[in-house]
């Protein structure tokens, strides 16, 4: 992310539709998962990690990272 930021160019790094959220795929043995959320000054703040077990996302995941994203904004 350092090199790319939160650009389309990197390979490993998806906007998740209808969201301000990203995920960040680290892939391997666990496939690991990261949501974030780009705030002001360019900053990055990761709002959940957790390894992907099946194809789909979780929602359970996905409101996870929402209702953190919301505390962080103030946004109610």
């Amino acid at each position: 992310m350092e090199e790319y930021g939160l650009t389309f160019s990197n390979p490993n790094l998806k906007k998740l539709t209808g969201t301000p959220l990203w995920e960040v795929r680290i892939l391997g043995s666990d496939n690991v998962r990261i949501i974030c959320v780009a705030v002001i000054n360019h900053e990055v703040v990761i709002l959940h990690i957790f390894k992907k077990k099946s194809e789909k996302m979780k929602s359970r995941d996905i409101k996870l990272a929402i209702e953190r994203y919301r505390l962080l904004t103030n946004d109610i």
